[in-house]
């Protein structure tokens, strides 16, 4: 049920006609369509991270043997957690920011002190006995998701307020951006911005204040990337300015283009990579989009490009069909991280954009990144769940279910006394 500022914003905002359930459609659509696209993401990811982990098995590493067995545990962790997610109450989901939110936000302030833990130049890891590193950025970014579309939905008529805008959820967002920046985690502040950007925007923010943010954010950045050494020289050798460092900053970037080089367009075969026995050193996370074209060629990685495009569609497919403002924001947000940051990964991966440090989500290696992307989509299926008719649909499926099981438990049984 809408709540008031949502009613108004539908009749005010979004045409009957344009949205909402169309006559003869598969109710049910999104919710798989989104579950098999995530499945096969993942198992592509699986895959993938375990073919460049066999190269420690092959000469003899027993730690890296350890690592594959305990990637494992991950995809079924976070798999439960979206189950479990995409089964709560909506009403629950509405509120579930309050818990989820402060508790990634202190994670993400610990980060910053003498429990932080650096890995390459960023201070954005806590170790956790018997789990090892987690990354709190992550989880921010679902508690993000979360908050924005409470909010939007609670200041939807004042969003374009300055009070609005820059108390109640400028407040919260740049204290959220603020203590990733802290830990020097620039290309996690960069998806962060993309779902601030697109929940503010769907939730009906005009276009002014976001070109100014956007233009701050742009200089932001680039203030940023100039403040260090390893990111101005990434960023001077993606321009091509100066001396060309072959064996530094340049050594992946180009690493990746050979790969994707060799692949040609049906690649070397799977778990053939050559790249990937220590020529490029981030093969199983930033770059893992580089080995599924050499093993599986440019048909593989237009294949993971398609899904991942498959998986927009389907968030819009959910907004279109909802008359809900918190469904519309939050699903809107979640694709602008999930796609925008896989867009991202890949073109970095080909060189369209400099390096950036962002991982491909379902793919990439990283617990604490996987995780945080199934519970995104744990929400996400939660949505698509409460789509006119589909909870409906469900309920007549599992009751077809049940009688079948129903008819065939008393034939089996009178089979097996014969």
């Amino acid at each position: 049920m809408a709540e008031p500022g949502e009613r108004r914003w539908l009749r005010r905002g979004r045409s009957q006609e344009a949205d909402g359930p169309r006559p003869g459609e598969f109710a049910l659509l999104s919710y798989y369509g989104l579950g098999l696209t995530t499945l096969l993401l993942l198992v592509i990811g699986l895959v993938m991270v375990f073919s460049v982990l066999s190269v420690g098995l092959a000469t003899g590493e027993d730690s890296r043997a350890r690592e594959m067995y305990h990637y494992a545990f991950f995809p079924v962790v976070g798999v439960l957690l979206a189950l479990m997610v995409s089964l709560l109450p909506l009403s629950v989901l509405r509120r579930l920011w309050v818990l989820f939110f402060p508790l990634a936000l202190l994670a993400q302030a610990l980060t910053l002190t003498g429990l932080g833990q650096d890995v390459n130049g960023n201070r954005s890891w806590l170790r956790l006995p018997g789990i090892g590193l987690v990354q709190p950025g992550e989880f921010l970014k679902v508690g993000l998701v979360l908050l924005l579309g409470s909010l939007v939905v609670r200041f939807h008529d004042r969003l374009n307020s300055a009070k609005v805008l820059l108390g109640w959820i400028g407040v919260p967002v740049l204290l959220a951006l603020g203590l990733v920046l802290g830990g020097a985690d620039l290309g996690t502040v960069i998806v962060m911005a993309l779902i601030v950007a697109g929940a503010l925007w769907l939730g009906g923010l005009s276009w002014k204040p976001l070109l100014v943010a956007g233009s701050l954010a742009f200089v932001g950045f680039v203030a940023g990337s100039m403040s260090t050494y390893s990111r101005r020289s990434r960023i001077l050798d993606w321009l091509g300015v100066g001396i060309h460092d072959y064996q530094g900053v340049g050594y992946q970037p180009r690493n990746a283009l050979s790969a994707i080089a060799t692949g040609g367009w049906t690649g070397v075969g799977l778990g053939s990579s050559r790249q990937k026995w220590g020529y490029l050193t981030q093969s199983e996370s930033d770059y893992i989009f580089a080995i599924v074209c050499e093993e599986l060629g440019l048909l593989g990685g237009l294949l993971v490009l398609l899904l991942f495009l498959a998986f927009g569609y389907f968030c819009m497919r959910i907004m279109r069909r909802s008359q809900d403002l918190f469904t519309t924001v939050t699903v809107g947000a979640i694709a602008c991280w999930v796609v925008g940051q896989a867009l991202i990964n890949m073109a970095v991966v080909v060189r369209v954009l400099p390096v950036l440090g962002v991982p491909l989500p379902l793919i990439s290696r990283g617990g604490s990144s996987l995780i945080a992307v199934l519970l995104a989509v744990g929400v996400l299926l939660c949505l698509a769940r409460h789509e006119p008719g589909a909870q409906e649909a469900l309920d007549v499926r599992s009751q077809a279910v049940r009688r079948t099981l129903a008819v065939i438990t008393p034939r089996r049984r009178k089979h097996d006394r014969s």
